[in-house]
């Protein structure tokens, strides 16, 4: 065969690397695989950075945390069966909590996919080893996924699986005969109808791999309806807008901040829509169970509650405790979601940004304007609250008070850091006593209940944000589930300052141990020296028993926060966070 012929055909994984550059994806999270190898070969090739991790679950939380603190899709790979179930849980918690995220996944060839007795013993040994029923666990947990079964639809596929990765978590299935297969770069691709980025009604990446949104228009009569409401101030006179995810990624912040303007209301947000208001002077914070206690006493005096791109759920709602006589208004763009866990009386099924810009835009043309909270003694009690000044430091005999622990990093730390929240217990006093400053800049790790993701949704935010300090705030199980891709954050010398809470014990099953009078000695898990294991790896590291030790943390700032600096915290297991069950 001549080179002018080998020139004329061109393989598949070669077609889905130009499709996944011209979505604009910067860079790949994972762990190589037989079947994606050459895959990522070509990615490579094309300019998009790949970044090898050591576990594949890390792999999507690292997308994930991509995803979160940019609002950009954040894409990883693994190979098919193992690689797969080994991800699943990551996969599960991007998709729970509504992150930007496209997973490739190898398989084996299209016809094979298949445990028919007389297809096993047709097939190679990889092809059989590697089975797993991939498209039929992601049906059952609702998450997209699409396998192309020929060349010729793969990059249309990619591209339409880019698309869909705007609103949602989304799996690309890759057969291996597809990735391996010929395309004659003169024949026609197969056209199977999928709608262009000007048609789809999903939220579209550009180039860069930011979204362009096609929206769902507000009626004029669901408008018109709530500023009527909001002009019978005789009903309504202390309203507080609630703004959640959705608010979040659809840039709704300055219409809301404007519309609590026009209304005297609060301002407040879920806890994965923080600090989305952080410097309005009426922004009362997280509302629920993290709420301050002047968020806590202001929210149940709300009359009317308006609520954009927030699912009310029972940690939001403090077991739908929190509005006893208020109408709730609630704007989402999935209609499933009203009523879901707490009546509503209007829901307005269309995008909170474009709802609250018309409600906005309604309220001025009737020059409505309203008090409603906004007076002084509402405003200086909103800025006179410090979180923590009301705990007593129980440090001592070795071990570290964990609110104090959280308190003077909060006070160390530069204002614009990134903290990435792991699960369990210790998330409790890094969430309540770490503030961040600006939105994106808070991240929790347990969409889906789990612990141990932390570490790779911080390593994400890191690599997408690499002049930003990222705080892990992990507890000592969950840094034993991800000590392999520590060494990932350390070899890639990002800026990152893990803490890891170490009570040498599974603290939320400790505590519901105990609530339950039982003993808690199989909830105890004795650990080694973190400090120990951080330093063999290549970062800086120390033990904490005391504030005082913290001092090292000070010096690593000063000194440019240059590498990964690990703090072992002995943390005082008397000091227990419940959790609103």
């Amino acid at each position: 065969m001549s080179s002018a012929e080998v020139t004329k055909t061109v393989k598949g994984y070669e077609r889905i690397a130009g499709a996944l550059v011209e979505a604009g994806v910067e860079c790949i999270f994972g762990v190589l695989g037989d079947d994606t190898g050459p895959l990522i070969m070509a990615t490579s090739e094309r300019g998009i950075r790949y970044i090898y991790v050591r576990h594949e679950n890390q792999a999507v939380a690292m997308a994930d945390g991509y995803s979160r603190s940019t609002g950009r899709i954040g894409v990883a790979t693994v190979t098919g069966g193992p690689g797969f179930s080994n991800s699943i849980t990551a996969i599960n918690s991007a998709h729970r909590g509504k992150s930007r995220v496209c997973v490739l996944v190898g398989t084996g060839n299209v016809a094979e996919d298949d445990l028919a007795p007389g297809m096993v013993r047709s097939t190679p040994p990889a092809s059989w080893l590697k089975f797993f029923p991939q498209s039929a666990v992601l049906d059952t947990l609702g998450i997209v996924s699409v396998k192309p079964e020929t060349v010729a639809t793969a990059w249309q596929q990619t591209r339409y699986v880019m698309q869909a990765a705007s609103a949602g978590t989304v799996v690309l299935i890759l057969p291996r005969d597809v990735l391996e297969g010929n395309l004659d770069p003169e024949s026609e691709e197969t056209d199977l109808g999928f709608q262009s980025p000007s048609q789809a009604p999903v939220d579209q990446p550009s180039r860069s791999g930011e979204r362009s949104r096609i929206a769902t228009e507000p009626s004029d009569e669901s408008i018109c309806a709530i500023a009527d409401l909001l002009q019978e101030t005789w009903a309504i006179n202390r309203p507080l807008i609630l703004a959640g995810r959705g608010a979040l990624d659809a840039g709704a912040a300055p219409a809301l901040r404007r519309l609590g303007e026009l209304t005297g209301a609060l301002m407040a947000t879920t806890l994965p829509a923080n600090a989305l208001f952080h410097d309005d002077p009426f922004n009362i914070g997280i509302c629920g169970t993290y709420a301050t206690p002047v968020a806590s006493e202001l929210i149940p005096q709300a009359d009317c509650v308006l609520v954009f791109g927030a699912g009310l759920n029972a940690l939001t709602t403090y077991k739908n405790t929190l509005f006893p006589k208020a109408m709730v208004i609630q704007v989402d763009t999935d209609p499933s979601a009203f009523g879901r866990f707490l009546d509503v009386e209007v829901a307005v099924a269309a995008d909170t940004r474009l709802t609250a810009e018309r409600l906005v835009a309604e309220l001025e043309k009737r020059a409505h304007q309203a008090q409603g909270f906004r007076d002084t003694q509402t405003r200086q009690a909103i800025a006179g609250f410090k979180a923590g000044t009301d705990v007593h430091d129980k440090s001592g005999n070795g071990l570290i008070d964990p609110r104090v622990l959280m308190i003077e990093l909060d006070r160390l730390l530069p204002s614009g850091r990134i903290l990435c929240a792991d699960g369990g217990q210790q998330a409790r006093f890094a969430i309540r006593y770490v503030s961040v400053s600006r939105e994106r800049n808070f991240m929790q790790a347990s969409d889906a209940g789990s612990i141990g993701l932390g570490m790779g949704i911080g390593i994400g935010a890191a690599i997408a944000r690499p002049n930003e300090i990222v705080m892990v705030a992990i507890g000592d199980a969950s840094m034993m589930m991800a000590l392999g891709d520590l060494e990932t954050a350390i070899r890639l010398r990002l800026p990152m300052l893990v803490v890891i809470s170490n009570d040498e014990a599974l603290g939320s099953e400790v505590n519901f141990l105990s609530e339950q009078g039982l003993p808690t000695d199989v909830a105890l898990t004795p650990n080694p020296s973190f400090a120990a294991i951080a330093q063999s790896m290549g970062a800086q590291a120390a033990t904490i028993r005391s504030p005082a030790e913290l001092e090292v943390a000070e010096r690593w700032l000063q000194d440019g926060a240059a590498t990964v600096l690990v703090l072992d915290c002995r943390i005082n297991p008397d000091i227990r966070a419940h959790f609103v069950s």
